[in-house]
């Protein structure tokens, strides 16, 4: 018996183990999203729990094809942005009637970093520090229902319902 109790201490100490790595990889991610903003009272990291509820929302309002993109043949109201026209992004929502100063979230496309919620100024004024991030980011507005896709063939495009 004291075999069995041995493997089982053993068992609930990898479990505890993997748990704190778990806490401390979130704890980094969180950092990590963190020292993008320089002014970190303009934005918010959600929970785990937030982000997949934004994610999902976003996912369901925009069709996201098998390989992680958003399916933008299967959307009609879109605009391709060259990354030189980042800046002019609040205007190009303005001219469809979008409302550009609700507050946005933030979603780096892997890796499983926490959702952001802020501003499009402050998304914007630090999105070539959210690029770094990896290979795809989107900026979405729940409230005024578009989305910001920056793919990582520098392809930029906004999408709205």
């Amino acid at each position: 018996m004291e075999r069995e109790e041995r493997k089982k201490r053993l068992e609930e100490l990898l479990r505890e183990r993997r748990k704190n790595e778990e806490k401390l990889e979130t704890e980094r991610r969180i950092a990590e999203m963190l020292e993008l903003f320089p002014d970190k009272d303009k934005v918010k990291i959600l929970d785990e729990k937030e982000s997949n509820k934004v994610e999902t929302e976003m996912t369901e309002c925009f069709p996201v094809a098998w390989y992680g993109r958003i399916d933008w043949d299967r959307m009609s109201n879109k605009i391709v942005i060259p990354n030189e026209d980042i800046s002019n992004i609040p205007f190009f929502l303005s001219q469809q009637s979008l409302e550009n100063t609700l507050p946005v979230y933030i979603i780096v496309g892997l890796y499983k970093y926490p959702v952001v919620k802020t501003s499009l100024t402050t998304a914007l004024d630090n999105i070539e520090e959210i690029m770094s991030m990896g290979p795809d980011q989107y900026i979405y507005c729940p409230l005024s229902k578009y989305v910001i896709e920056f793919f990582h063939d520098d392809i930029i495009t906004v999408g709205w319902l």
